[in-house]
């Protein structure tokens, strides 16, 4: 994996993704104030934005979780998921090393978004992590709120 800041790093990271089969349709905007956003298909049918900030290192998932009301059981448990996945007590290939970056989830607009900040040096890693962490995140959601994904994914109830 590269290491380093800058779209360029990032861009090798995700498209490596796209490369080995695991995103469909990727491809790349230039977003809003120097913002850059990739787009494909992953976890769902409806294709995946990841909107990221060169200047802070910043990664959004902009519809990560939709119909997600901010003021749930739900929202709020999966926050706390969401800040757990840099516990220490997390194996280091499921952790965020939160020296590297720091994550937090929040709703916006009645979707639920994922947000993963790199620290200087560590952009690539954070790309990497915020692709894990909504894999983490939707594999959480199967295993405790499969109605959730049912009601909001078409994903089958067997």
């Amino acid at each position: 994996m590269v290491v380093g800041d800058g779209v360029n790093a990032v861009r090798e990271c995700l498209k490596a993704y796209a490369d080995r089969g695991v995103f469909r349709g990727y491809t790349e905007r230039p977003g809003r104030l120097g913002r850059v956003v990739f787009r494909f298909s992953w976890l769902a049918r409806h294709p995946y934005e990841l909107q990221y900030e060169p200047r802070t290192g910043t990664f959004v998932f902009l519809n990560a979780l939709p119909n997600m009301p901010a003021r749930t059981p739900l929202a709020r448990a999966l926050k706390t998921f969401v800040k757990d996945r840099s516990a220490e007590s997390l194996p280091e290939h499921r952790r965020i090393d939160p020296a590297r970056a720091s994550v937090s989830a929040f709703v916006r607009r009645g979707e639920m978004r994922l947000k993963v900040v790199a620290r200087r040096g560590h952009h690539a890693y954070a790309a990497n992590r915020v692709v894990n962490l909504m894999h983490e995140v939707f594999l959480h959601l199967s295993s405790y709120y499969p109605e959730y994904l049912w009601e909001n994914y078409d994903a089958s109830q067997d």
